[in-house]
């Protein structure tokens, strides 16, 4: 197949794997980014890379960068030139279709590559509440676009709903198990010699907000602490502005100020050796009526480290975690207790469970079956589009 894959993300040269994979399986695939944007934590400028070989990239300027809604590519000559150069088969849009970026797309595919199959990808699972000019785009992509792939299996029902007619399908992150991978817990001390041996560690990474349910874990620490257990909570990421103070006011009303460590957000390649060094994450996130937890990358990072997650029923958690043993209803700091207890008291174990944890990645999330799955899906879109003809003829 030629595909073009357009995706504002892959200035991040971890996700570019994702495309050098699908070119290294004999496809020819053009890859259009961002030049700038803010990914994985840190601002990035496009880097080319000697694996950029297997593709051909076009980092192109964009304007409103980080705004997933706003942002737009500025050479609309350039964006021309690169359809009318490439005359892609199959169009494949990592981006949500209320963004004025894939109606650009959608809208020039359609004047200067008429014939290509077009597949957007999404990671919407709520109904979201957008202002006019966004729902209009909204309307007009779903309505000129022949697929959709969404991640949450909840927007599967969701663009049903906004009136999509055309094929839908089920789709994934990937994580790299050359990233994420099991180490000894005194090499991951090395680079963490925060995380003390003497009790049992529970780990968290991401943003630290309200709707992400810490409360919910200090509280199960809480618990635990009356009944004589100890646990030590890491978070690492960063602090929204302001909510630092609520959360030290609970930690000294649940009595456990001492046992919650606040960390520096650190690059993807170091968060290795963090989930090496705990002995359990947690994922405790709150629906809100904005938002519900779409995937939860968090949880695949550390299951491909062997590292056991514990995670609410928000949205995509429970499916990711794959293990209804380990996910808890969503504020209910009693169950969370209930499921660190068995870890403490050794009931669960994370030497036993994290040889079934690697597998299990590695089968459903590994780079190798994320790119396979999206390779069937545009390879089934193009079949599907190419019968169609046939038949109307």
């Amino acid at each position: 197949m030629r595909i073009l894959y357009i995706w504002h993300a892959a200035v991040e040269k971890e996700y570019r794997k994702l495309v050098w994979k699908m070119a290294e399986k004999g496809h020819e695939v053009h890859l259009v980014t961002a030049h700038r944007w803010t990914e994985s934590s840190r601002d990035q400028r496009f880097q080319r890379l000697p694996e950029d070989r297997y593709i051909t990239t076009y980092p192109l300027l964009v304007m409103f960068r980080n705004h997933i809604r706003s942002f737009f590519f500025v050479n609309i000559l350039r964006m021309a030139k690169i359809l009318l150069g490439v005359k892609p088969e199959v169009v494949y849009l990592k981006e949500e279709p209320y963004s004025f970026a894939a109606w650009q797309w959608v809208w020039m595919v359609r004047v200067f590559s008429p014939r290509s199959v077009i597949v957007v990808e999404s990671d919407e699972n709520l109904e979201g509440k957008h202002p006019f000019l966004y729902r209009w785009i909204e309307r007009y992509v779903l309505s000129r676009i022949h697929g959709m792939a969404s991640v949450p299996t909840a927007g599967l029902d969701l663009y049903k709903r906004k009136g999509f007619v055309g094929k839908q399908f089920k789709t994934s992150y990937f994580v790299n198990t050359e990233i994420f991978f099991p180490l000894s817990r005194k090499e991951a001390k090395t680079v963490f010699p925060e995380i003390r041996e003497e009790s049992f560690a529970v780990g968290y990474v991401g943003r630290i907000t309200p709707e992400k349910g810490l409360d919910t874990v200090i509280e199960a620490l809480g618990i635990l602490k009356k009944k004589g257990l100890f646990c030590n909570l890491y978070l690492l990421g960063k602090v929204a502005q302001g909510y630092r103070e609520e959360l030290v006011q609970l930690l000294q009303r649940e009595g456990v100020e001492d046992r919650v460590y606040f960390l520096e957000a650190r690059p993807m390649e170091k968060l290795v050796f963090f989930y090496n060094a705990i002995d359990v994450l947690v994922l405790p996130s709150k629906s809100t009526s904005w938002w519900i937890e779409q995937f939860g990358r968090v949880i695949v990072e550390a299951q491909a480290c062997g590292t056991p997650v514990v995670g609410s029923s928000s949205g995509e958690i429970p499916i990711v975690i794959g293990d209804e043993r380990m996910v808890f209803p969503e504020g209910d700091s009693q169950q969370l207790a209930d499921i660190l207890e068995r870890f403490v008291r050794k009931e669960y174990a994370k030497e036993r469970l994290s040889e079934h944890l690697v597998t299990q990645v590695k089968e459903r999330f590994s780079l190798e079956q994320v790119a396979e799955n999206k390779l069937t899906i545009m390879e089934e879109m193009l079949h599907h589009h190419v019968v169609r003809k046939e038949a109307y003829h």
